[in-house]
């Protein structure tokens, strides 16, 4: 018996349906990639710093005394050689008239003293005591006449008073500090290096700042120092200074320094690659390597050697120049899975 053909039909339609529901449709991932890019250029570091004083000092009395006058205020703007403060030095100037007066009396008796020996008139040792004696008096009266003006403080250099510690008719001891000052020469620049960068310091061919108040100002820097040891953080202290005098700079203002690193010269497979490209598993770090011949990801087991202020890593093995890896959201991918690039990894350029 023949089945009508609307039958047939109707059961063709159904297989047709049910093939086309069978199928799955695969949706890949939309990725980040960077090109892994051999270290061999300049590359430039930034860290952040801070103003200090080049030269701060505390200035004090060396004798027991009391303040007669402290002559400037905080803030002042202060010249080398300018008086500072006083102490009262009445007992001072009296030791001095007294000690004068003995020196007087002793020395016009040596002049007798030498006259008399010059003509065979006293002894040897009477001449040798008299002699001796002027020697001492003259010590004390350089002693006191010292004591007198130590009396007086005065700047060391031209800087500014950042701190006045005594008040007049206040008693001091020497040693303590009455006032401080810092120097009015360029102020040092102070930024803290890890220590990564602190044993590749002379590779660095150049510093400069940038000021928030002074946008789009470049001002090269000289290095100072390197302090060759670390603080509680594990951070080396480098002091910078302006390489040319440059006004409105003063201590305790923020600023940005720029490290210029230069090349080494050396071969080397080291490459950098973006920090959020690194992942773990344990002990081992990888990166998800791009294959455009399949479209899928394959987790490369690299070892990384130091993570840069740039934002990049320093992977020693397991990449070479011009492998492209996946950039970021590495955690929500799996092994062989496939994706697509959401940008041209050419455009996504690492600064060496």
């Amino acid at each position: 018996m023949t089945r009508p053909i609307s039958v047939v039909l109707f059961t063709l339609a159904a297989l047709l349906l049910s093939s086309c529901g069978s199928k799955k449709t695969v949706e890949s991932k939309l990725v980040d990639l960077a090109v892994a890019q051999s270290v061999t250029g300049s590359r430039i570091a930034t860290y952040p710093g801070k103003t200090e004083a080049g030269t701060t000092t505390d200035l004090s009395f060396m004798l027991v005394g009391t303040i007669d006058k402290v002559l400037v205020n905080e803030g002042d703007h202060v010249q080398k050689g300018q008086l500072i403060a006083r102490l009262d030095s009445r007992d001072y100037q009296t030791q001095l008239n007294a000690t004068q007066s003995e020196y007087n009396q002793i020395k016009a008796e040596c002049e007798r003293v030498i006259a008399m020996h010059a003509e065979k008139a006293v002894s040897d040792n009477n001449y040798d005591k008299a002699r001796y004696g002027l020697e001492q008096i003259t010590a004390k009266l350089t002693h006191h006449q010292d004591q007198l003006k130590d009396c007086m403080l005065f700047s060391p250099y031209d800087g500014y008073v950042e701190k006045v510690h005594r008040a007049d008719r206040e008693a001091v001891a020497p040693g303590i500090p009455v006032v401080s000052i810092f120097s009015s020469n360029a102020a040092d620049i102070v930024i803290n290096i890890p220590e990564t960068e602190y044993m590749r310091r002379r590779q660095i061919n150049s510093y400069y700042a940038v000021f928030s108040s002074m946008p789009g100002q470049r001002i090269p820097l000289r290095l100072k120092s390197f302090t060759p040891k670390a603080n509680s953080n594990q951070l080396y202290q480098a002091r910078l200074v302006a390489a040319s005098p440059v006004g409105g700079i003063t201590p305790g203002m923020s600023v940005m320094v720029y490290a210029e690193y230069g090349a080494s010269g050396k071969q080397s497979n080291e490459v950098l690659v973006p920090v959020g490209a690194i992942w773990a598993q344990g002990q081992q770090s990888y990166v998800y390597r791009y294959d455009e011949a399949t479209s899928t990801i394959v987790a490369a087991p690299v070892e990384v050697s130091s993570f840069r202020p740039d934002g990049n890593a320093v992977v020693n093995t397991g990449l070479q120049d011009g492998d492209r890896v996946v950039a970021s959201g590495v955690h929500h991918l799996t092994d062989g899975e496939h994706v697509r690039p959401l940008t041209d990894p050419a455009e996504i350029v690492i600064k060496d």
